[in-house]
């Protein structure tokens, strides 16, 4: 409970590096946020793996912010994968000082082809886990959706950190990337039942609905 009522309180999502096994040679190097939208009334097996407290977030709220489903990989395309990552590197190998270099060196694409690329390349994620395509656990089914740390604007400089930007943020030492989110993004919050007074001040606090666990998710 304290966990969601911090990032309430803050209303800032703090960006992680989510494994990724499309291929051994593939760096997921991106920030991201994870989101997934599997109705919570069929959610049972998902809050088993992640967890019963959460936010629901309005999904066209979050599309506007850039929000988009993951790109899934059956184990047959890998090599494709494989050669659209050493595209990628080698794209991004020739953007380095693309200042001095393109004089003396021809550029057959621009940066914002690059820049494109990367945001593309940074929704794959594979169809089952570790492409083992006949487990019984395929996370296919996690219906995920992500937003991107190079797809959000930045709130570098001089910008106010307003709702659906990325920055960089201190704490303890060290340096994080968030995303910053408002109350009117908010649908609810859904937690265990024996949360449901702390909860219930707390949607109250942030204007939205609260879904108790044991009544909202089939069991």
């Amino acid at each position: 409970m304290s966990a969601l009522t911090s990032i309430c309180d803050e209303m800032i999502l703090r960006l992680s590096y989510c494994p990724n096994y499309v291929h051994e040679k593939y760096s997921a190097d991106s920030a991201m946020v994870c989101f997934t939208d599997i109705p919570l009334r069929f959610a049972k097996e998902h809050c088993a793996k992640f967890g019963k407290f959460g936010i629901g977030f309005k999904k066209q709220k979050m599309i506007e912010y850039g929000a988009n489903p993951a790109l899934y990989t059956t184990g047959n395309h890998l090599d494709r994968i494989k050669k659209l990552a050493e595209l990628l590197a080698r794209m991004e190998d020739l953007e380095k000082d693309r200042e001095w270099k393109q004089d003396i060196e021809p550029y057959l694409f621009t940066e914002d082809e690059t820049v494109a690329f990367q945001e593309v390349t940074d929704f794959l994620q594979e169809y089952s886990y570790k492409n083992n395509d006949l487990s019984d656990y395929v996370t296919y089914y996690q219906r995920e959706w992500r937003l991107t740390f190079r797809s959000l604007p930045f709130a570098g400089d001089t910008k106010p950190h307003e709702p659906g930007m990325s920055c960089f943020y201190s704490r303890d030492g060290k340096s994080h990337r968030a995303f910053k989110f408002s109350q009117e993004d908010v649908e609810y919050i859904v937690v265990p039942i024996r949360y449901w007074w702390p909860a219930k001040k707390l949607a109250h606090k942030m204007n939205c609905k609260l879904k108790i666990y044991e009544i909202s998710v089939r069991t």
